[in-house]
C-alpha cells in the first residue's frame, strides 16, 4: 500500500502572519496545505503565498480554494473547487498545470467530479466536526459508497483522529483532510506527526 496522503486545511479567523508560521512549521511533513481562507480577496491569498515563498515553504504544497488564477499566478500546486466555484471542466482546460480537487458529499457528486477531470474528490464530513456543530456526519458508508462508484483518489475529511485513520483508509479513502485537530494543538508539528505516524503504520 502507497502512504496515504495527509492535506492541511487552513481554518478561517487566523491570519496571514499565523498561517505562515505555523505551516512552516510542518510543510515538510505533509502532502498539501490547502489555504481555505473564503473571506479573503485574491490579493490576500497572493500575498501569503508570496510571504511562504520567502520564507522556503515549496510551492508544490499549496493548493488554493475557489480562485484557479491565484493559484497559477502563484505558480501552486493546485486548487480546490467547492460547490460554488467554477465547475471543474471549464478549469481542466484553462489552468491545466494545477492538480484540479472538487469538494463532494455523495456518490452522484463523486461521479460527476470524475467525469469532469477531476484529479481528486473531497468526501465528508465523515465524522460529526466541531466546523460543522449539530450536523451528523456521513459516515463511513458513504465513503464506501463513493469508493463503489469511482476510482478516483478521494480524501476524507470531518472529524478524523489519528486513531480514525486506519478505519478510514480501510473504508476506501486515499488520505485524510485535517483542519481543527492541527490548528488547535499545543504542538502543530506533533500532532501532525501523529497522523503521519497514524499513516505509515498501514503500510507496514
Amino acid at each position: 500500500m502507497i502512504v496515504p496522503w495527509l492535506h492541511i486545511v487552513t481554518p478561517e479567523g487566523v491570519s496571514a502572519k499565523v498561517i505562515v508560521q505555523t505551516v512552516k512549521l510542518f510543510a515538510h511533513e505533509v502532502d498539501a496545505v490547502h489555504l481555505r481562507q473564503k473571506k479573503w480577496s485574491a490579493i490576500q491569498m497572493w500575498n501569503v503565498l508570496e510571504t511562504a515563498r520567502l520564507e522556503g515553504i515549496p510551492m508544490h504544497k499549496w493548493i488554493v480554494n475557489d480562485r484557479a488564477d491565484v493559484a497559477a499566478s502563484c505558480g501552486v500546486r493546485g486548487v480546490h473547487l467547492a460547490y460554488h466555484s467554477l465547475p471543474v471542466y471549464t478549469i481542466r482546460p484553462l489552468y491545466p498545470q494545477l492538480t484540479v480537487g472538487v469538494s463532494v458529499h455523495s456518490p452522484a457528486e463523486i461521479m460527476s467530479c470524475a467525469e469532469g477531470g477531476a484529479d481528486y474528490a473531497m468526501y465528508g464530513h465523515i465524522y460529526e466536526t466541531t466546523c460543522k456543530q449539530g450536523l451528523a456526519g456521513r459516515g463511513l458508508a458513504g465513503l464506501i459508497s463513493c469508493r463503489q462508484q469511482s476510482d478516483i483518489p478521494i480524501i476524507a475529511i470531518g472529524g478524523i483522529t489519528p486513531e480514525r485513520v486506519t478505519s478510514v483508509i480501510n473504508a476506501g479513502a486515499s488520505g485524510v483532510a485535517v483542519m481543527s485537530p492541527i490548528w488547535e494543538a499545543s504542538s502543530p508539528l506533533n500532532m501532525v506527526r501523529r497522523y503521519r505516524d497514524a499513516m505509515h503504520s498501514l503500510v507496514h
